[in-house]
């Protein structure tokens, strides 16, 4: 005889972060367009990396004046250079301009998140408006919006194709009765086609931040009057699994399921509140990461509570602004946030700075990292194939976590030239996974002068954004060069020189971040000086060091680890509250 017995599992709680602020109402849209002034608004998308599409407004603009009588005018900045902060005050000179309704093209890439959140900013300010997107710009458009403006009309281009007197005549035609009807239909019916489109859910999540596991059944088998109770213990760890992946939780990997009782256990290893906001608003999301917030995602991605003032320090340092996590969660570029922890700490929480230290087999080093790109995947909502643009991704963008070696340092390590010698930091840089580079078995200079080719590659970003390169040492080849006489400063200074791109490619592309002089040298750097080197010494011995090419958007941010009054935190004993 046996029957089923429904076993119910905790509740976890959600890791997407604290959605604080309160999305814009649309606008109220036009009854027609006929007499009406709308802006044509070129994110200068249309007319410099997408040229094909350099006549599109041209053409709306004729269709939109001819059949429907609106007058048509234009406008144009590059939305993805200027700060996040700059954008209300451009929708408060739009607004202020006597403008009916607003058409913005073009969402492609990287540049539709800020598009997106300047468009949220005219809505709220009563401007209705239209988002034009290609592929490449459609789904992060959509997520966006779904927090920023829900309902916010948006249209998809398709690629230009045609002789180049009639590059977007057709897709102008083809896409403007959309376009007119995101001017002129009721909110109510944009807010509908809107969640048809993009509102998907699968799972519940209850309003006390709390989301129901899947229950799992059980068989109870009765012998000889004793009831036995089978239960496999892979059930709950399958089922929540296959819900976190099918609502864009995860980053593909099993997890830890983060109850209330693990996550306060994670709290308890630092001295400040569990809602003190560690990023105030990550698009495109919008949501705040919290210290709950990162303890729940510390906890799915298997981190042992004491490794949480390491957590803290280097979301600290994400959310520093010239970090602009705003745009580097969401970029085409396939870098991770590469964690250098330095510091006694390191040690003592047994962050590998040795041998494999980049690679597998070190719980600290792969969950520290882990746990931070999950914070910033799930808080922002930075979804791969959806709203993070990434071409190919990267396995950087798992974990990139590891320790600075101490011991068998020639030079001060980080931490020391940061703060002193008993405080541990920890930087982050944005970058790509680290490249190799095969010792040429000569001295210093040989070495030296391979590792600035692989930081000059051509296919890097720094040919076109300057950026700080993490460079990485093994102990043998650091004590070698210090042994000739070479300082830690001697190191960079050799490389800012020496890493460079010759003039004619330079000249090729797009150098807008260069000061303008580089460009009548006959060698250009591939970063702004000296100090853009981050010097690590790390790894076992052996003929390889490692450089880590920069995505270029950000500047790397130390942070110290410390208490909540700043004093350092020298030892993890056991919980701080």
């Amino acid at each position: 005889m046996s029957s089923q017995i429904e076993v119910q599992t905790e509740s976890m709680l959600d890791p997407r972060g604290d959605f604080r602020r309160k999305p814009a109402s649309l606008a109220p849209r036009l009854p027609n367009l006929q007499g009406r002034n709308i802006l044509l608004f070129d994110n200068t998308q249309l007319t410099t990396q997408l040229v094909r599409f350099g006549p599109f407004f041209r053409w709306l603009s004729d269709y939109l004046q001819t059949e429907h009588g609106a007058t048509c005018t234009f406008g144009s900045q590059n939305l993805l250079k200027g700060a996040k902060e700059d954008l209300p005050k451009l929708a408060d000179q739009i607004s202020g301009s006597g403008v009916d309704g607003v058409v913005i093209a073009l969402c492609n890439a990287g540049i539709t998140q800020p598009t997106s959140l300047f468009v949220a900013e005219l809505e709220q300010r009563g401007v209705p408006c239209v988002q034009i997107c290609t592929d490449q710009g459609y789904s992060l458009a959509g997520i966006t919006a779904s927090n920023y403006a829900p309902g916010l009309p948006i249209v998809v281009v398709e690629p230009a194709t045609g002789d180049k007197e009639t590059f977007g005549k057709a897709q102008a035609i083809a896409i403007a009765p959309e376009i007119i009807s995101g001017l002129t239909s009721s909110p109510a019916v944009l807010l509908e086609r809107f969640r048809m489109r993009f509102s998907s859910e699968a799972l519940h999540i209850a309003k006390d931040g709390k989301i129901d596991l899947p229950a799992v059944s059980t068989a109870a088998t009765n012998t000889q009057g004793k009831a036995t109770i089978k239960i496999d213990p892979g059930q709950f760890a399958e089922r929540l699994y296959e819900a976190l992946c099918a609502s864009d939780m995860c980053d593909g990997l099993p997890v830890i399921t983060p109850t209330e009782n693990r996550v306060a256990a994670m709290l308890r290893y630092t001295d400040l509140e569990p809602d003190h906001a560690l990023v105030n608003e990550i698009p495109p999301s919008g949501a705040t990461i919290t210290m709950r917030t990162l303890a729940v995602n510390a906890v799915m991605a298997g981190c042992r509570p004491e490794y949480f003032p390491i957590l803290v320090a280097a979301m600290q340092a994400v959310a520093d602004p010239d970090y602009r996590i705003f745009q580097g969660a969401i970029t085409s570029h396939p870098g991770g946030n590469a964690i250098v922890v330095s510091g006694p700490l390191a040690e003592e929480l047994g962050i590998q700075s040795g041998y494999g230290c980049l690679g597998p087999g070190y719980r600290a080093n792969a969950t520290i990292g882990r746990a931070i790109n999950l914070t910033i995947m799930n808080g922002a909502r930075a979804i791969p194939g959806k709203s993070d643009l990434g071409v190919f991704g990267s396995p950087a963008e798992f974990t990139y976590c590891f320790a600075e070696s101490e011991k068998n340092n020639p030079w001060r390590p980080l931490h020391t030239d940061l703060y002193g010698p008993e405080t541990t930091s920890v930087t982050v840089n944005k970058c790509e996974g680290p490249h190799n580079v095969l010792d040429p078995r000569g001295g210093p200079e040989e070495l030296l002068r391979t590792i600035a080719a692989t930081a000059a590659t051509p296919g890097g970003n720094n040919l076109v954004y300057l950026g700080q390169i993490l460079v990485m040492l093994n102990p043998g080849q650091a004590r070698m060069i210090a042994e000739a006489g070479w300082s830690k400063r001697d190191v960079k200074e050799f490389l800012f020189e020496t890493a460079r791109h010759p003039v004619e490619l330079a000249s090729r592309q797009s150098r807008t971040t260069f000061p303008p002089y580089y460009l009548k040298l006959e060698q250009v750097p591939v970063m702004r000086s000296p100090d853009d080197v981050i010097l690590v010494v790390c790894g076992g011995y052996g003929g390889h060091a490692m450089v880590g090419i920069p995505w270029g958007f950000s500047k790397a941010v130390s942070r110290p680890i410390t208490l909540k009054d700043g004093s350092p935190l020298r030892t993890i004993k056991g919980p701080l509250r």
